[in-house]
């Protein structure tokens, strides 16, 4: 089965990170559409029977998105045993209204907050989640002894020359499954990479041997397969030289990720 798919509710993001690798400082502002959403995730459901571990709603900053809650209910009928997430900055999470956190809890959605140490009142959504038995949870949470958020950079090659095999080999990211346009990526470096090519005018190619059609493909455990191998769009990431560095905003500089 997936261990999980990522759905980017949005791309953009109300948060700046340098070097972001979904490249959300670089997007222009964009809502999925709910109707794609439902004809994307029938078709998986379809496909999969149910046997997805996690969903994860993201982006960008998914509560960002004003009708986030319409995804919630459809998602749980199809899935009800896949654990689904709201991955969230939680620069946002304060001015959800009642029937925000009653959805949740309606449909069993978790939320997990990844920590940057933003002005932001935790313990109040805290208290909220726990007030609604809403999962809250956090990731990212690294930090330095004087209390400076850790960063991972990874580096692209945009010339495309290292070997494929080997670039897939190394990466950290390759669990990240996302489904994107009836497309479904075995990273979401592949699936945004759309927003790197525009906003420095470079041509990162991704070709058809890049993803897997969900409407093309008949065999689930093909499609598995297919997600745990290499792809030619590899050869652009260098995952052997990623630097570690603090958090801190993009100046959306092409150095950030090459």
């Amino acid at each position: 089965m997936l261990e999980k798919i990522d759905i980017h509710l949005t791309d953009h993001c109300n948060l700046n990170c340098k070097g972001c690798t979904h490249f959300s400082p670089l997007s222009e502002e964009f809502y999925l559409d709910y109707e794609t959403f439902k004809k994307d995730i029938d078709r998986m459901a379809q496909l999969s029977n149910g046997r997805i571990k996690f969903i994860f709603l993201l982006g960008g900053e998914p509560l960002l998105h004003h009708n986030i809650t319409q995804f919630f209910p459809h998602t749980r009928f199809l899935f009800p045993k896949t654990r689904i997430v709201v991955i969230t900055n939680g620069i946002l999470l304060n001015n959800q209204d009642e029937n925000f956190w009653q959805s949740c809890k309606d449909n069993k959605i978790e939320l997990w907050v990844s920590d940057y140490t933003l002005q932001v009142d935790y313990k109040k959504f805290e208290a909220k989640a726990k007030e609604y038995s809403v999962f809250l949870g956090y990731t990212s949470t690294a930090k330095s002894a004087d209390n400076k958020k850790l960063w991972t950079k990874y580096k692209l090659d945009i010339k495309g020359e290292q070997y494929y095999a080997n670039s897939f080999k190394n990466c950290t990211v390759k669990n990240c499954v996302t489904l994107k346009k009836g497309k479904l990526y075995t990273c979401p470096t592949i699936a945004h990479i759309e927003h790197f090519n525009k906003f420095f005018n470079q041509n990162l190619e991704v070709s058809e041997f890049d993803y897997i059609d969900i409407y093309k493909i008949q065999d689930y455990d093909a499609l598995c397969a297919a997600m745990v191998k290499p792809v030619p769009f590899c050869r652009y990431c260098k995952p052997l030289e990623f630097e570690q560095c603090y958090w801190e905003p993009s100046k959306k500089d092409i150095n950030e990720w090459i």
